[in-house]
């Protein structure tokens, strides 16, 4: 097979594409759970709350302004094909002057403190893997795997702390119950009570080692995948058991304390269970593009 060339104008594009896309509308299915929230949804101020964000992703959509304040942490998840050239820089460095272009057209705040120790947006530099850095926009996070064909994939998503605040890991032994499993993804959504502004989505990783599961939970948020008949039956009774807790919407009340629960998981070492829970606000703002 021929190596196929992509530009940094195509990569930019789609991008930029794709952040113009995700500060200002929720993806239909985000939009769509919400509304069967709202219609099933017992408690009175539970569903006005749905009625106001609902009426949020309208205004946001309609006059191009972000669907939150916190208009979030651009995370890539990239799948290069093995017969890509990619022109006119790194993949990682093509991203990061995008999303530093992207935010000042879209006039997203900036929110990336140069020292994890400060809460401070004051330009400071700061190390980046080696690089030096004074942007308060960068770095992008960008996981990159490699696979077969002539094809370059992009799952996007801004990412806001509030939410990101609430994840959690827990390296379990290996001989763990699945109910133990379970009560630990549940209790972590919980015990968040408002502060992921509830009602959210839940990505669950099990397996792989400590890093690898902390990622696959943020990736069970951005991407679907293909999945045992078990597994989709876990994440119904997670799911169910999160909203008959009655946390509710933004924490007040109510029987929608999550929209969905995604679960994905990977191999691991005979002597480890990691379980890793990422947890995604209700605006939940996230894409793909494939170029």
């Amino acid at each position: 097979m021929a190596v196929r060339t992509i530009s940094a104008n195509q990569i930019k594009d789609a991008v930029i594409d794709a952040i113009g896309e995700m500060f200002c509308r929720p993806t239909p299915e985000t939009a769509e759970l919400l509304r069967q929230a709202r219609d099933g949804e017992k408690n009175e101020i539970a569903r006005d709350m749905l009625d106001v964000i609902l009426e949020n992703h309208e205004l946001a959509a309609r006059e191009q302004l972000p669907l939150c304040q916190d208009t979030g942490l651009l995370v890539v998840f990239a799948e290069l094909g093995t017969e890509i050239h990619v022109e006119g820089g790194t993949l990682e460095s093509l991203i990061g002057e995008t999303a530093h272009d992207a935010w000042q057209q879209f006039h997203l705040r900036d929110s990336i403190a140069a020292y994890p120790q400060r809460n401070s947006l004051s330009g400071k530099r700061m190390e980046v893997q080696g690089k030096r850095s004074d942007n308060p926009r960068l770095p992008v996070v960008l996981h990159l795997e490699q696979v077969p064909g002539d094809q370059l994939t992009l799952h996007l998503a801004l990412k806001g702390g509030g939410a990101e605040n609430c994840g959690k890991l827990k390296m379990f032994l290996p001989g763990a119950k699945l109910e133990e499993i379970e009560d630990f993804v549940v209790r972590t959504v919980v015990d968040a009570g408002g502060k992921p502004c509830p009602p959210v989505f839940v990505g669950v990783g099990i397996g792989g080692d400590f890093e690898s599961c902390a990622i696959l939970a943020k990736r069970a948020l951005m991407l679907e995948e293909p999945k045992d008949a078990d597994i989709e039956q876990m994440e119904g009774r997670i799911l169910q058991r999160i909203n008959l807790m009655g946390k509710g919407v933004m924490g007040f009340a109510g029987n929608t304390t999550a929209l969905k629960v995604s679960i994905l998981t990977r191999p691991r070492h005979i002597a480890s269970l990691p379980v890793a829970v990422n947890i995604d606000c209700h605006a939940h703002r996230s894409t793909s593009r494939v170029i």
